[in-house]
Order: C-alpha cells, then structure tokens, then sequence
C-alpha cells in the first residue's frame, strides 16, 4: 500500500497540470513509444505547462476546457501561448519531441496519469470487501472508472520502468 501511494502521489505532481487542462484521446491504447516521447518531453515543456496552468483557474473553466474537441483545445492553447511570448519556444519543444501540439502532449498525459489512477484504484479493490469497494467507485474520478482495460494492462506491465522515472525525475535526474 505504501509502494501505491508514493507511487501515485509522485505520478500526481508530475502530470497535474496536464489531467487538469486535458481530454482523454480518443480510442487506442498506450504504447511504449509514446510514453518514452512524454518521459523525454517532460523537463523541456515545464515552463509551458507552468503558463497554460494559468489558463483554467476554476473548476468551471477547467471543465468547459476538458469538453472541448482537441482541434479547439489547441486552438485555446496556441493563442494563450501568443500572448505570452511562447509559442516559439512550445514550437520548438513539440517539434524536437515529434509531438504534434503541446495540446497533445497535455493529452497524452492526462491519459497516462488516468491509466495509472486506475491500475491503483482497481488494484485497490481486489484487497478491499465489496462495500469498501462500492465507495471507492463512488468516490472515484468518472474518467478513472473509464479507462480501457489496455491502458491498465499497459501501466502494469511498465509500472517499473514508470516508477523508475517518476523517481528519477523527483530526483532531478
């Protein structure tokens, strides 16, 4: 339970802003290539991350941003990075990482922290009585209790080596 909550608990700060400015992917699984191009892309894109975390600062704003098609979100996205003298910079980082749009990276993060809340939440209650479990649900995040069954199978599978980086990058390596 311990190796849990660390685990999540770091995983938690490192994509926070990610799952709150970002949708889920439409289907399709988690691959190791694109989970690699995130590790790879995180340091790069923090000062981004730390100005579009400004751009929903309400619950309300957070959850018109998350309805919103991806084409829109990017759209949300460039322009506030115009205003704030970064699009160069975003350019320059998504393109050195093959990423399409910061939008998509955001995405893809968020699906990834989703994937890995889940692979938690459902590990949690196979330990837990029926009723313990019941609340867990009711408690959960709607898009956690929406995962596909491959994304938690990808996150078991590389839980390792997505435990190594998390340490890793708490660490400042």
């Amino acid at each position: 339970m311990k190796r849990t909550f660390v685990f999540s608990w770091c995983f938690f700060l490192l994509v926070a802003s990610g799952i709150l400015n970002a949708q889920l992917l439409p289907n399709g699984s988690l691959n190791a290539q694109s989970v690699q191009r995130w590790m790879q892309t995180n340091r790069d894109i923090a000062p981004i991350m730390q100005a579009i975390d400004t751009m929903n600062d309400t619950d309300a704003k957070i959850k018109a941003f998350d309805t919103m098609p991806a084409a829109e979100q990017d759209k949300k996205i460039d322009a506030l990075l115009k205003s704030k003298n970064l699009q160069e910079l975003a350019k320059n980082i998504t393109q050195k990482h093959g990423w399409k749009s910061v939008g998509e990276y955001m995405r893809l993060s968020t699906r990834l922290g989703n994937a890995i809340a889940a692979y938690f939440l459902f590990g949690d209650m196979e330990k837990v009585t029926e009723e313990q479990a019941a609340q867990l649900k009711g408690k959960a995040d709607p898009a956690v209790l929406a995962v596909p069954r491959s994304d938690i199978e990808f996150v078991k599978r590389n839980e390792k080596t997505l435990q190594h980086y998390i340490q890793a990058y708490g660490a400042g390596r």
